[in-house]
Parts: C-alpha cells; structure tokens; sequence
C-alpha cells in the first residue's frame, strides 16, 4: 500500500476548468429534466434564449453526442486555463479538417453514406461551421455562462484545494471518495459503467479529478489516453435538490413495464421489423402494435426509418444500456449526497 499512495500523490491531482464546466452545462441544456440538481438553472436559461442560439444548442448538441465529443478533445484547447475565453478563442484558430474531427468525434471516420446530412453538411461546409460554433460558445459565456461561473467559481477552487490537500493526507481514501462506482486497487483503477473499464497504473501518467457542478448524476470519464480525465460531482450550498425521478427515465421504465413491449424491445434488437410483422410475430392486431411503438418511440428506446411503404422500427441500443446506467445512477445518488455532506 505504500508504493500505492506514493504512485497516487505524484500521478494524481484535482484541477480548476471553467472551460469544461462550460461544456458539462451544455451537455445539461440538451435535457435538464435528467439533471435534477440543475433543473430550474436549465429552465430559466432555455426560457431567456433566443430562438437562433437555441437552434444552435441542438444542432451542435445532436452532432457531438449532446456535447461529450467536444469534451473528449478538451485538452486540446487549454484543460487548465483559468479563463473560459483563452479556450474558445481556440476554436476560431484550428484548422477545417481538425475542426471536422472534433465536432464529429469517431463518425468522422466513417464513409460519407453513414452519416446523416447534418454530419455532411459540416464536412462540405467546414469553415462556415466553425465560424458558427465559435460564436455560439461566445455567445452563450457572455450572456449565460460567465455570470453562473462568477457565482460557483469560489466552490469549483475550494474543492479542488480540498481535494489536493486529501491526496497528500490519505490518497486512497480520497480518491475512492470521488464516486461510488470508482473502484481504486491495488494495481489498477475501474470505472464500473454500462461495461467495466480497467486502468493498469503502470499504463497511466496521470489521473486529473475535475470538480463539477453540473456533471451530476454522471460518472464521466475520459480514458482514451493515459491522461484520465475523472468529473467529481460537488453540489454547492443552496443548490437544488435531487428529489425525485428523473423523467427520460421513468418513461423508459414505463415504456419497458409492459410484457408485451418488452418483447418487442428484445426482437428489435436483433433485427428491425415494420408493423405487420411485428403484429404477426407476436399474436396481436396492428393498431394493437402501433400503440405499443408509439410509447417506445416516445421513450427513446426505438428509432424508425421508412423504406419504400413500410416504417421498419428498431431498438436503439445505446438507449437500452443506458437504462441499467441511469438506473445504477439513481441509486447511487443518496451515497453522493452523503458524501458531499461528510
């Protein structure tokens, strides 16, 4: 254990990035009623938005993965730098093509006739795109973001300072403290998501904890590189309350109650089918069906695409894994807030 705690007090460390805060807040924005500790702060700022820098929240938010891609190459454009503007000043400065694959993150490699016509409409109009996303973070620090900065500033430099002082004291104990399903041992670190992920620390230079309040209720974490990137939830004095259920997922839950939907679900999975098939495979009249797809479709948890007369539906993937993650997430809450209290 003493080579541990003399591996963790040099390698890791909890850094300051209004910047990645920025980018968490507009992750936040593409569906506050799952950010519960930030619900009101969403709704007063999407109800004071104009309607061409909304248009833009959802446009940039739907092709970077509501924003997580932007966050995956935030190194890029100064991680540490205490001041917002010296990072989105950046942007206006990269390159088309090195603005292409940021934006797009792992779709950019794929062939053309992947992707959808807004991820082709960036890569035929790169300059123009880049222009625009620069002005939209502008746009949204000045009138939104630097005000909310200004006021969790004090909190985001304290819990760093905590943080780094706890290191020095106790360095397993405080990192294990970051998030119930961050597991420290003995010779590697796991982040227990919809799969597990295992870090050797033979095979990392650093592990950076960022301080957020935004990121709840999140395990974000970066490990594409052997710089980890790990958000540490940090709810501030006076801050909104996490009571309830989020609803995105009570309508996944409500959607996947019924034993009749949850069939569909599973055979949707597999390979897509158009309603008649479906009313066949399973014993029940079309209209029957075509309820049932609605309150899938509603819920997220299926996607249709239309091929000649038929609508062929199909489960989304992602979206079923997500559940066993939002879930894992709403019991792991009360452990957060007791953390944060302790």
């Amino acid at each position: 254990m003493h080579t541990l705690n003399q591996w963790l007090r040099k390698h890791v460390r909890a850094v300051y990035s209004p910047y990645r805060e920025l980018l968490t807040s507009l992750h936040v924005l593409m569906n506050p009623e799952h950010h519960l500790a930030r619900l009101n702060w969403a709704r007063d700022v999407l109800q004071t938005m104009t309607p061409e820098m909304y248009e833009l929240l959802l446009f940039f938010g739907k092709v970077t993965d509501n924003w997580f891609f932007v966050m995956d190459c935030e190194q890029a454009f100064g991680f540490e730098n205490r001041f917002v503007e010296d990072s989105i000043e950046k942007w206006n400065c990269i390159d088309e093509r090195t603005f292409t694959q940021f934006i797009l993150g792992p779709r950019y490699a794929l062939d053309h006739g992947q992707l959808n016509r807004d991820e082709r409409e960036i890569l035929r109009r790169p300059k123009k795109y880049r222009r625009a996303f620069y002005r939209f973070l502008y746009s949204y620090h000045t009138t939104f973001f630097a005000r909310e900065v200004y006021h969790i500033e004090p909190w985001l430099i304290r819990s760093v300072n905590e943080f780094n002082d706890g290191i020095q004291k106790d360095p397993v104990g405080t990192l294990s403290a970051v998030h119930p399903r961050f597991i420290v041992g003995d010779h590697s670190i796991q982040f227990l998501k919809a799969r597990t992920y295992t870090c050797d620390y033979d095979d990392l230079n650093s592990i950076r904890i960022v301080p957020s309040t935004f990121i709840a209720p999140h395990l974000l974490i970066d490990v594409d590189s052997p710089d980890i990137i790990v958000a540490k939830q940090l709810f501030i004095p006076a801050s909104e309350k996490q009571d309830g259920v989020p609803k995105d997922l009570l309508d996944k839950l409500k959607a996947l109650s019924d034993p009749t939907r949850l069939q569909m679900v599973q055979l949707m999975l597999y390979n897509p089918y158009c309603t008649q098939q479906l009313a066949e495979q399973i014993g029940l009249a079309k209209a029957t069906v075509s309820k049932h797809l609605r309150i899938l479709e509603e819920s997220g948890l299926i996607e249709s695409q239309r091929s000649s007369h038929y609508v062929f539906y199909e489960t989304k993937a992602r979206e079923l894994e997500m559940v066993r993650v939002d879930m894992d997430q709403f019991f792991d809450r009360p452990k957060l807030d007791k953390g944060e209290n302790n």
